[in-house]
């Protein structure tokens, strides 16, 4: 078995992962897209038994393909000339992989698929999982229709995140949710209709969850912020946000995995946001959101172990990743072991960077 990550080597997640299993005894190699350079460069041989190699690994039946930046094709390293990749080749690669005998987290089609904030929404109330009323949508009258029913309690975020710096500065901005009444709606109608944005009901919360999908497992963490921030993001990256495993709502866990079946993933971060009520709110899925700074802040967590578990299950075993986890080493082991390498975060390194990682 081979496990190959679609990622830059130097990928937040990917480095620790590609570590882990290595020290286990697996072999594992990244691939981060069609470039002219060795290690990038692919084919794919369409006969009776369609075969396709990455680099230099021949993708076989028993391998793993971790789908971790599956629309990031390859960039040369900062100071580097920028390579120039076919993304039509890259998107005849990616597509044609869930056709072969290898194991895809997560399947391309269903990552596509999922990463649409609208069928979010829509499966996961299918699903049985509580969602916010959400307008999606570039019309001065909808959006005010939408806040004359909700005056004072909605929100505003942006369909992706943006990144920007300013020239001569260091510092990095990002754009966040933000709480927004009918009273500041601007008057100009151009702001609505060249702005198309997310307008939603503001959940009264207690505190922030974000789940990890892993398989049939979920794992559960309360993330709690000073102010209780709208946007828990900003105080992440300062470190300024506690966080601590909590038990998932049988509810809610049965909704996650219908949720799950039905966008047809097998791994991911949700996102929920509790009332004051004790319910739990969908607010988003990442599928390939981040997890590992989990580990930071709660290193009993231990989900590097748990991923690295789940990467390598053999299809049907019955052993669970608790018992499979003690194999690999854990977060802690790692950023011990590359003390003299750069800390990869997004203060870290140019916005630009392809294996820089903005969600959390």
């Amino acid at each position: 078995m081979k496990i190959i990550v679609l990622a830059h080597p130097k990928d937040d997640h990917a480095a620790p992962v590609c570590w882990a299993l290595e020290q286990a005894g697996y072999q594992t190699a990244c691939w981060s897209g069609v470039s002219p350079a060795p290690q990038d460069q692919a084919s794919l041989l369409m006969n009776e038994h369609p075969c396709m190699t990455l680099g230099t690994h021949r993708l076989e039946s028993d391998d793993v393909l971790w789908l971790r930046q599956s629309d990031s094709p390859a960039d040369a390293l900062p100071g580097a000339k920028a390579a120039s990749p076919s993304s039509a080749f890259f998107e005849a690669l990616i597509c044609m992989l869930e056709n072969l005998p290898v194991r895809c987290i997560n399947r391309y089609s269903a990552s596509r698929q999922v990463r649409n904030k609208a069928m979010q929404l829509r499966m996961a109330r299918a699903s049985g999982l509580k969602t916010p009323t959400t307008l999606m949508s570039n019309s001065p009258a909808a959006v005010r229709r939408f806040f004359d029913q909700y005056p004072d309690n909605a929100i505003c975020k942006a369909f992706a995140s943006h990144v920007w710096q300013q020239q001569g500065k260091e510092d990095l901005m990002v754009t966040e949710t933000f709480s927004l009444k009918r009273e500041e709606l601007p008057a100009d109608d151009e702001v609505f209709t060249y702005s198309p944005a997310i307008y939603q009901e503001k959940v009264r919360k207690q505190f922030d969850v974000r789940a990890v999908l892993m398989g049939e497992r979920i794992y559960s963490f309360a993330v709690r912020t000073p102010a209780n921030s709208l946007d828990w993001r900003h105080d992440a990256a300062l470190r300024n946000v506690a966080v601590e495993r909590i038990d998932t709502p049988a509810a809610v866990e049965s909704g996650i995995l219908r949720f799950a079946a039905a966008a047809g993933v097998c791994t991911g971060s949700l996102d929920f946001a509790v009332d004051r009520n004790g319910e739990w709110w969908f607010l988003e899925i990442n599928e390939q959101g981040q997890f590992l700074w989990l580990d930071d802040f709660c290193p009993q967590a231990q989900l590097l172990e748990k991923f690295c578990a789940f990467l390598t299950s053999p299809q049907g075993s019955k052993q669970t990743l608790e018992e499979r986890q003690g194999l690999f080493p854990s977060i802690t082991e790692y950023q011990r072991s590359h003390q003299k390498e750069e800390t990869l975060n997004i203060a870290s390194v140019s916005a630009d960077a392809p294996f820089k990682s903005l969600e959390p």
